[in-house]
Order: structure tokens, then C-alpha cells, then sequence
């Protein structure tokens, strides 16, 4: 059951119409010569759907109108600023005929993505009631260690996910700005996350979780 005064459901609805008309203009635009664009549009749209569907089906309590997790500025100004790149890079590219792009960086873009999209749905997954958006500072029953499915190899195997996702929607896109500047500020962000996150994990399952911390790793760059 899940708490109908937290879910509001005229933005569940807007939003879901949102995420299936902008999915459809995306697929639209793959069939007709923009392939690249339409890729990355329908992509999003995918992150987007699956954050709350999992929410949905996996954690049910906790779901909300946010579990989208479409209402963060930031993120539409990271999109935002992908597209003005893309297209920047795309007009040097046709009026100085200077090619820009490197193949093998746009293929291994997309494996990443669809790694880090799996990733990090394999994560909610497996940890159901026990995953939340947001941090939890106070333990519950429902609060458990999980160190199965994929936490056993991957710390933090959600931060995982959304990092290479965005790393990997960069390189099909070929944009290196962004890349940059917004790898930063997402690498930042998770590195203060987990360090503040990790207090109250250990608070909560105090050595199982530091023995835990001790065997697995984020792989995420510099952050242990």
C-alpha cells in the first residue's frame, strides 16, 4: 500500500503523458535522420519511467509524485546543456566539414548507459523496501543490509548506475563539455552522498556493514 496523502495522482498522470509524448517524439525523430538525438531523448524518457515504476513495484510505501525524479532544475539544465552542445559541435562539424565524432566512444557510450540503466534497476530490485531516494536517518523494520544480487559485488550499486548512465549518454552524444563539467558535479555530489550516507549505515548495522564497506567497492572513480 502506499500513501495516498504523499502521492498526488494528476502528476503522476501529467507526468507519465509527459514521458510517453516526448518518448514517442524521440522514436519519431530516430526514423527520420536523427538518430543520435532521438537515441538520447528516449533514453531519458526510459531513466525517468523506470525510477518511478520500480519505486512502484519494489518499494511501494515510498512511492510519490516525485519518484520520476523530474522535478530536479538541475538535471533539465545538464539535458538542456547536452543538446546545445551536440548541436554547437554538429554545426562546426557541417560548415568547417572538420568531423568531430569518435566511433568507438559513441558505442562504448551506449554500452554504458544501458549498463548503468540495468545497474541501477537490478539495485532497486534487489533491495526493495530497503531502497529510498532519499537518505534515511532514522532505521525501521523495513531497514535491512542487503548484500545480495548485485550489492555483492557493487557498493552502492544505484550511485553506480546513475553515474556510468550519464558517462555513457555523454559519449553517444560525443559531447566532452558536458562530459567534463557535469561528470564533476554528479561525481561531487555522490562522493558527499555516500560519505554522509555511510555515517548512518554504520550506526544502523554498525561492523556488518563496515566489514561490507571493507570487501565491496563503487567503482566510481576516487570514491572508496
Amino acid at each position: 500500500m502506499y500513501d495516498a496523502n504523499k502521492v498526488d495522482l494528476a502528476k503522476v498522470a501529467h507526468k507519465s503523458v509527459l514521458l510517453g509524448f516526448v518518448g514517442c517524439l524521440s522514436v519519431y525523430g530516430m526514423v527520420n535522420g536523427y538518430c543520435r538525438i532521438g537515441v538520447f531523448v528516449l533514453l531519458l524518457c526510459i531513466f525517468h519511467y523506470m525510477e518511478f515504476l520500480s519505486t512502484y513495484y519494489f518499494n511501494t510505501s515510498q512511492v510519490d509524485d516525485d519518484s520520476f525524479i523530474m522535478e530536479d532544475q538541475d538535471l533539465h539544465m545538464v539535458y538542456i546543456g547536452s543538446l546545445v552542445e551536440y548541436g554547437v559541435r554538429k554545426a562546426i562539424e557541417y560548415y568547417f566539414d572538420i568531423p568531430i565524432d569518435i566511433k568507438v566512444l559513441v558505442v562504448i557510450g551506449l554500452v554504458l548507459t544501458v549498463i548503468g540503466q540495468t545497474t541501477r534497476s537490478l539495485a532497486m530490485y534487489t533491495a526493495k523496501q530497503s531502497f529510498n531516494h532519499y537518505i534515511q536517518r532514522e532505521q525501521t523494520s523495513k531497514h535491512q543490509l542487503v548484500t545480495t544480487g548485485v550489492y555483492r559485488y557493487l557498493r552502492h550499486p544505484s550511485y553506480f548506475g546513475f553515474w556510468w548512465w550519464f558517462i555513457g549518454l555523454e559519449l553517444w552524444l560525443g559531447n566532452f563539455v558536458i562530459l567534463i563539467l557535469g561528470g564533476y558535479q554528479l561525481w561531487n555530489f555522490f562522493n558527499k552522498r555516500i560519505e554522509f550516507e555511510e555515517k548512518f549505515l554504520v550506526d544502523f548495522f554498525q561492523n556488518d556493514y563496515i566489514t561490507y564497506r571493507q570487501s565491496t567497492k563503487t567503482w566510481i572513480p576516487l570514491i572508496n
